[in-house]
């Protein structure tokens, strides 16, 4: 068959498919929609009614969608409708013909939500319609109140010709700057001033604040060789957000030289790659910063000067009642939508919300919601209710307290909740309009968990059940699946409140004279214990025992199936489980059943035999003074956590001592799973096995300790489940010579591949780990021929102690001054005057040598340099 034949075939066969969609689109309209119900047509269908394959239609209605004559509405299946007649029945121009969902396509048909999907038939030109349009910035709760100010500064800042201008937004944690630098890329979007595939690229400077080389890297490129690691050529994000906007989220975390190399860009639209020198490279980016803090306090001059938008939102307690009362029921909603159940909250919980000290902003106040939402969905699924119900006595003490926060604010709470026509509100996730018409786009910072929570709690249930546990026991599970997924959320939050972090966020989980009952017992009973209980312990414990009260006033008890036999197999923990349930219950005035006593003794048995939250210790050992503490700190910094512990080595401690240490360190970090040790040297893996026979605790010892090292153990140790094989194998894996034996023929291959010694080898890998701009094969090749030149002249030969006090002070001096920080030196003249001959010869080689970096070494730094051939001399004297 001939070409032309094959292309009117498939012509034939598209017109075909197209037909039969009007058709099916027209007989849709005539019968009218219904918003509640899915429309549009599948593949398979339309194929059916044609005689052609399911895969060959979806080809010829995605070639239709190109050609702008169908819409697409994703899910599953993939619904198609004809685009014309669409148009027509709502009388709209749709612009995008492409809608994530159903909920997506009817929000646009309808008007009432992203004006960047359709325009009026009246041809208004989207810039001139923006004062009354219902796009992102206007559907800002507040934009009308508290926000309006706020919001028209967004629009000049997005319309301002050519390319609008940079703006930076301020305020307080969680009043909801991500959000508002979405919407306006969403405007921007709306009214044509960037085309639908402009990017939106987001960096958080604060991830990176400890590593001003690494800042710049993610935000401009960087070339090979620009330092230690670039192997390859990298594009930064400033390319990426070319033709769009790059939004930088807590700016004045910014490095001072991080803030000048964006000056570039600002002002004429060019920037260089880390390690370019001459060539610059052209973007056209519009930048929106946000900062938690004082602008004027925290940012150069010279970089404010260059944002001409500077944009302050409100705090929560500055907006109005009203304004709350949108937002709280809004975040209601959206769990509602989440969990696919309807949510039912009573007018005074609604009241305690809108009143209560929320120290965090919109931010806190959407995690309180979440919280108590995810409380109520697990008693949901244990007692299979209906639907998901919150209660006044679910919340924690301090949003209760709002209630008694009335003062001044009568009038509106009366005018608020006088739109209500019953005692409750039901929130109904399938009706996005329910609840008064309330709901507004959401005016708040991302604060999403990192998983879904409820879908997180129904496979547990499930797995839990498949695996033939009972309801008690998949209870208890979950309780604590509570407790550390909302522990680790409140590192987010910078509370201001002087309760401790944990305690605090722990406090909307649990009743807080609970938690005092609970401490208490466990403070009278603390003789009787042989390990000690920490915060984490005695907050699970609690959870335990508020839902363990919760069900007893429900009259729902659950039977342990096999009390019997945890009563013999753990006699301690049982009795131990009797006594805590007795001070209970004379605390709590309630009776506790005596099964309740095997739950409690497995979670003791538990906490005793480290298997609870236990994680492996991770401990640096090197020589030096302050080698092994410098790497676990960094470690600790960059990941957020305190797990990595070091024993330093200073050359005057002696090895019995050191062992000491360390054995005593071992015992410390031990939670059950074992310690993994990292050493600089192989003479320290005895320490290992040594400490293992001592306290029979396992140990994993890996040589050639390094910074990378240490942050990949760390990181990995904390991960649930990891045990210590796994951790010193996935360790090692991180470098070919990372715990390895290394025969002389791979020796030779090491060091002849290069040209250099497997001494002189090690050595580069070493200021590798040192260094944080320079290229260490570079520093290094520069440095030894500097260094030669140097002897040579003054009459010396190279040794390799030499080689290493030079390369490592010179490396270090050079990237001191390239970062304009060299050191001072007092009377210097005296330096000078002492060896006038040694200083010209040093001054003379490290010119040749600065130019190579293109830097010029002062004459304090050499004094320093001189200081190491005085006494390299006299030690050779």
């Amino acid at each position: 068959m001939s070409k032309s034949s094959n292309k009117k075939q498939a012509l034939s066969r598209k017109a075909k498919i197209y037909n039969e969609l009007q058709s099916l689109t027209r007989a849709l309209c005539l019968k009218g929609f219904n918003s509640d119900k899915e429309i549009g047509f599948n593949a398979e269908y339309i194929g059916n009614k044609v005689g052609v394959s399911r895969n060959n239609t979806s080809k010829e209605l995605n070639r239709l969608l190109r050609e702008g004559k169908v819409l697409k509405i994703r899910g599953r299946p993939v619904l198609y409708l004809d685009k014309q007649l669409i148009e027509g029945y709502f009388a709209i121009s749709i612009k995008n013909p492409t809608f994530s969902d159903f909920k997506d396509f009817m929000q646009t048909v309808n008007n009432c939500s992203n004006e960047s999907y359709i325009n009026s038939k009246n041809d208004v030109s989207p810039v001139s319609s923006v004062k009354g349009s219902t796009g992102a910035l206007d559907s800002l709760v507040g934009a009308d109140g508290s926000l309006k100010a706020q919001v028209e500064q967004a629009k000049a800042a997005i319309l301002y010709p050519p390319l609008g201008l940079h703006t930076l937004i301020s305020g307080p944690t969680g009043v909801g700057k991500t959000t508002f630098a979405e919407a306006m890329y969403r405007f921007a979007l709306e009214t044509g001033r960037l085309p639908q595939d402009a990017p939106f690229i987001v960096f958080n400077c604060a991830d990176y604040a400890e590593n001003p080389q690494l800042i710049l890297s993610h935000l401009f490129g960087h070339i090979k060789g620009a330092f230690t690691g670039a192997d390859k050529t990298k594009e930064g994000l400033v390319s990426q957000a070319n033709g769009g906007i790059l939004f930088l989220d807590e700016a004045h975390r910014l490095p001072p030289e991080g803030q000048e190399m964006l000056f570039l860009l600002m002002d004429k639209g060019i920037y260089r790659m880390m390690g370019e020198t001459a060539n610059t490279r052209k973007a056209r980016v519009l930048i929106i910063a946000a900062t938690s803090e004082d602008p004027e306090s925290v940012m150069l001059d010279t970089f404010l000067r260059r944002i001409p938008v500077l944009i302050k939102l409100p705090t929560l307690n500055e907006r109005s009642l009203r304004e709350r009362m949108t937002l709280i029921c809004q975040f209601f909603q959206e769990e509602s939508e989440r969990v696919k159940v309807s949510i039912k909250v009573s007018k005074e919980v609604l009241k305690a919300f809108l009143l209560y000290d929320c120290p965090n902003n919109i931010g806190q106040l959407k995690s309180d919601i979440q919280l108590i939402c995810a409380k109520a969905f697990l008693d949901y699924i244990t007692y299979k209710d209906e639907l998901m119900e919150i209660r006044l006595s679910q919340l924690s003490h301090q949003v209760r307290e709002g209630l008694f926060k009335t003062e001044g604010k009568r009038k509106e709470i009366i005018q608020i909740f006088s739109l209500l026509e019953t005692d409750s509100i039901l929130f109904d996730g399938k009706n996005p309009g329910g609840a008064g018409g309330l709901f507004n786009r959401i005016l708040v910072d991302d604060y999403k968990m990192a998983v879904d929570f409820y879908d997180l709690i129904e496979k547990s249930w499930k797995r839990y059940s498949k695996a033939g546990l009972s309801g008690k026991q998949i209870r208890e599970k979950i309780d604590k699946n509570i407790k550390n997924y909302f522990q680790n959320f409140s590192v987010r939050l910078n509370s201001t409140s002087n309760v401790p972090a944990n305690r605090l966020i722990i406090s909307n989980i649990i009743d807080q004279s609970i938690l005092q009952k609970v401490e208490d017992t466990l403070s009278e009973l603390s003789a009787d214990f042989d390990f000690l209980f920490n915060r984490k312990i005695v907050y699970s414990l609690a959870l335990h025992i508020e839902t363990l009260i919760e069900r007893l006033k429900r009259g729902t008890v659950i039977s342990h199936p096999d009390r019997k036999s945890i009563k013999k197999e753990h006699p301690e923990e049982y009795q131990l489980a009797l006594k805590i349930m007795h001070s209970l219950e004379n605390k709590l005035l309630i009776p506790i059943p005596e099964d309740e006593a095997a739950f409690l003794a497995m979670f003791l048995y538990a906490v005793r035999t480290g298997k609870d939250n236990g994680n492996i210790g991770v401990l640096v050992i090197a020589h030096g003074p302050a080698v092994a503490s410098g790497m676990a700190h960094v470690a600790n910094k960059l990941l957020g956590v305190d797990h990595a512990h070091a024993v330093d080595m200073p050359l005057e401690l002696s090895v019995e001592d050191a062992l000491e240490k360390t054995i005593e360190e071992i015992k410390r970090l031990n939670t059950g799973k074992g310690v993994l040790m990292l050493v600089d040297m192989g003479s320290l893996k005895a320490f290992g096995e040594i400490a293992t026979e001592k306290t029979g605790i396992p140990t994993k010892v890996i040589e050639m300790v390094s910074t990378p090292m240490v942050i990949e153990a760390t990181r990995k140790a904390i991960v649930p489940g990891m045990d210590l094989e796994t951790l010193e194998e996935d360790v090692k894996n991180i470098s070919p010579f990372i715990g390895q034996s290394v025969d002389s023929e791979e020796l030779k291959i090491y060091s002849e591949g290069s040209g250099k010694r497997f001494f002189e080898r090690m050595l580069i890998d070493t200021l590798g780990k040192t260094l944080t701009f320079l290229n260490p094969e570079k520093a290094f090749d520069t440095l030894k021929y500097t260094l030669e030149r140097i002897l040579e002249d003054i009459g010396e030969d190279l040794n390799d102690d030499m080689l290493v006090k030079f390369t490592f002070h010179c490396s270090c001096m050079i990237e001191r001054v390239l970062v304009h920080e060299p050191l001072p030196y007092k009377n210097i003249e005296l330096v000078e005057m002492h060896n006038r001959i040694l200083f010209n010869i040093l001054k003379k080689h490290f010119t040749l040598a600065g130019e190579v970096f293109g830097v010029t070494i002062p004459d304090t730094e050499i004094a320093y340099v001189a200081k190491i051939f005085d006494t390299h001399i006299d030690t050779q004297l």
